[in-house]
């Protein structure tokens, strides 16, 4: 028989037969009925294959299901579903390259190898497109001369939105309100009209920033709710939305090289704006964050066939491990509190637009992300 395909963890499973004898055989023991009465956590005990062969109460509440049976067999990655557990030519949960990044698969399996518990986080992205933010350990478990992982699961998604909202957005406001109350000063003391007329400009221009970084995370907060309106505007030019987003990063205060690439093409598109302009804006500030000061960061807005394709491109190589992390809800490099840029990205555009999030890098041509719309909104694209 052709081995299982997999680029990471071991892809072979117990059969069904097995997987109900060791269900049966654990739910027998005294240890297993406690544990599920007592831990407010979710508790799973996996074979030596990865698979779930025991679930406590708290899995069911999460999945909403009732019948315990529906999971046994499966992976942890395959009961969440996991947008790369059933990947095309991959064996399930562990067996594709994204795997290799998953905190959930690692800690399984250095338990089982070292027999030591384990303590990871583990971000997942679903097939409907929510995201779980969670904190795993895992312990090795031997019962009747069965090697058994226990593997406990508490969801930590508001513990990281509580970081994000401490160290960056309230660090980003207290600067904008900052600016606005210094240059308020200015204007009382009022010495020229040149001091003047540029304290207004700052003032407005950090009431605007403001404005958007509270709406921006209000947006994300319904959007991870399901319950984020799409406000579509009509015929919104290519070109001058462009323009719009480069002149913004300008009164930002960003003096780096950013250009219209000359090969843009101008076209009119239904979508909307405000959620398109956060998307781009949001590739336009990692493109500036990854480059240096003399590199060019390029903006383009392309129209194939019945699509039109945005794009930021920066001369910079983004590795692999980041690669397959790079769209996961608060996977950053540049440390806590980070990560939801890329991630809104994706969910604004895949989940409310209709439109398709990606990006290429390599070392030669740098990277460029992109995201292609319809350009009539509810259109195939």
């Amino acid at each position: 028989m052709k081995p299982l395909e997999t680029k990471f963890a071991p892809a072979e499973r117990a059969d069904a037969a097995q997987i109900e004898h060791d269900a049966e055989m654990l739910a027998r023991t005294g240890l297993v009925d406690h544990v599920t009465h007592v831990i407010p956590s979710i508790l799973l005990i996996l074979n030596k294959e990865r698979q779930v062969v025991y679930n406590n109460r708290r899995l069911l509440e999460l999945l909403d299901i009732s019948d315990s049976h529906n999971v046994l067999g499966l992976r942890p990655g395959e009961l969440l579903d996991c947008i790369h557990a059933y990947e095309r030519g991959c064996s399930g949960c562990g067996t594709t390259e994204f795997c290799a990044e998953c905190g959930a698969v690692k800690a399984i399996l250095k338990s089982q190898r070292e027999k030591v518990g384990v303590e990871a986080e583990c971000r997942i992205t679903t097939n409907s497109g929510g995201a779980y933010e969670l904190k795993v350990w895992t312990s090795p478990y031997n019962y009747k001369n069965a090697e058994f992982t226990v593997f406990s699961i508490v969801d930590i998604r508001h513990e990281k939105r509580r970081q994000v909202l401490e160290q960056t957005f309230f660090h980003d406001l207290a600067n904008m309100l900052t600016s606005i109350s210094g240059h308020s000063t200015l204007l009382e003391l009022g010495e020229n009209e040149d001091d003047t007329r540029d304290s207004i400009r700052a003032i407005r221009t950090a009431a605007r920033q403001l404005t958007a970084e509270v709406a921006s995370h209000q947006k994300l907060l319904l959007a991870e709710k399901g319950e984020l309106v799409v406000n579509i505007s009509h015929c919104i030019n290519s070109v001058n939305l462009i323009t719009d987003l480069i002149q913004l990063a300008s009164r930002n205060g960003i003096t780096r090289c950013i250009q219209l690439a000359e090969d843009s093409d101008e076209f009119e598109i239904d979508t909307d704006r405000t959620l398109l302009f956060r998307i781009l804006f949001n590739m336009l500030k990692n493109a500036l964050e990854a480059s240096t000061p003399e590199e060019v960061v390029t903006v383009r807005c392309k129209q194939e066939k019945n699509t039109g394709v945005f794009s930021v491109h920066n001369p910079r190589f983004i590795p692999r491990p980041v690669q397959l992390q790079i769209f996961q809800r608060s996977f950053t490099t540049k440390g806590s509190g980070h990560g939801l840029g890329t991630y809104s990205m994706r969910l604004f555009g895949e989940k409310y637009l209709n439109g398709k999030v990606g990006f290429i890098t390599s070392k030669e041509s740098g990277t460029t992300f992109h995201i292609t719309l319809p350009l009539t909104f509810g259109d195939p694209k």
